[in-house]
């Protein structure tokens, strides 16, 4: 079986090709892929090399939606039937695609393994593989809420009391999603950013303040938001320049969530944080239950998603679209591929 794929072949470069996956078991799904969203950050590091555990050529991307067309009598014990949408992480590749990644979501076909999570590893991370879609979601709405359950995963580690004060720095879909789920849990959110489009995505998903921080001065703002300093504060950027800033804004014993991911070697200044005596968090990847929550959510219209939505484009522009992720280009936001248009 063939179909078309998304392949970093080397780091800077990016192929819509055709390649070969494996034969099903009696285990696998096969999914008829509708959309997949890109996660800007994971895949720009990707695909400019700078993720050690990510070897080339791989298929990026993990936040694939698509519908059932074959299941496997394993399988269907396990509740998969066909006609069935849902949400996957990865998928099974052949030849020397295989074993390169733990993502591989941006294809038109997959073959995915849903008993990969029924033995878990108490030494790995509990990560979501495929989940069913709640009925009557848009499969296009679905497409990064893999990112909203990755915001989940940080909150579930710092724990967001009613009436917390938390501040949410870079405002990418991860951070849009952050500020909306603290908001539904009670808290009172500020956002910064440098970039106007973004700051007022957040405003109208509900933010409480809006700080520019390339035209404002964040201390002042945020001394006047939170004159003790906030409670939380979510780092979205990876900027460790924009971390060591962020310091002095978190309240004595406060807490801190690396929500980004920090390339090696870092510039992190440490010792900042000593006299804050911190709690902090350094969440990765994200479960099933998240996924399910940020989806239902996003059903009932607690989350909201569409406005988020920049780039809805075919496979075909990839290219340039890696290219903006690749330069640092804030001219977009959410990015989704349409697999069926």
């Amino acid at each position: 079986m063939k179909t078309q794929a998304l392949v970093f072949p080397e780091p800077g470069k990016v192929e819509l090709r055709e390649i070969d996956l494996p034969t099903p078991t009696p285990r696998d799904i096969v999914i008829d892929v509708v959309a997949s969203g890109v996660s800007v950050g994971t895949e720009r590091w990707t695909y400019l090399g700078k993720r050690a555990e990510i070897a080339f050529p791989n298929v990026p991307g993990y936040m694939g939606i698509g519908r059932i067309i074959e299941a496997g009598p394993e399988a269907i014990s396990r509740g998969y039937k066909v006609g069935d949408m849902v949400n996957f992480i990865r998928s099974r590749l052949a030849g020397e695609l295989e074993g390169k990644s733990w993502m591989s979501s941006h294809l038109a076909r997959a073959v995915v393994d849903v008993f990969e999570d029924a033995h878990p590893n108490p030494e790995q991370l509990d990560v979501h593989h495929c989940e069913k879609l709640p009925q009557g979601l848009d499969p296009f709405d679905a497409a990064l809420t893999g990112l909203g359950s990755v915001a989940l995963r940080g909150m579930e580690m710092a724990g967001i009391p009613v009436g917390t004060r938390v501040l949410v720095v870079g405002l990418g879909v991860i951070g849009q999603f952050a500020a909306q789920i603290c908001r539904l849990k009670g808290a009172r959110v500020a956002v910064a950013d440098i970039v106007t489009a973004r700051l007022e995505k957040a405003r109208e998903n509900g933010a409480d303040w809006v700080i520019n921080s390339g035209k404002e001065n964040l201390a002042e703002r945020a001394r006047e938001i939170a004159p003790n300093g906030f409670d939380i504060i979510i780092d979205t950027s990876s900027s460790p320049a924009v971390v060591n800033s962020l310091f002095p804004l978190l309240r004595r014993r406060g807490k801190f969530v690396f929500q980004g991911w920090y390339p090696p070697p870092s510039a992190l200044d440490l010792n900042a944080f000593h006299g804050r005596l911190p709690t902090c968090y350094f969440p990765c990847a994200h479960s099933g239950p998240a996924v399910q929550a940020a989806m239902q959510w996003v059903r009932d219209g607690h989350l909201k998603v569409r406005n988020l939505v920049t780039h809805r484009v075919k496979p075909r522009d990839a290219a340039e679209i890696y290219r903006q992720i690749g330069a640092g280009s804030e001219g977009f936001l959410g990015v989704i591929f349409d697999w069926k248009s």
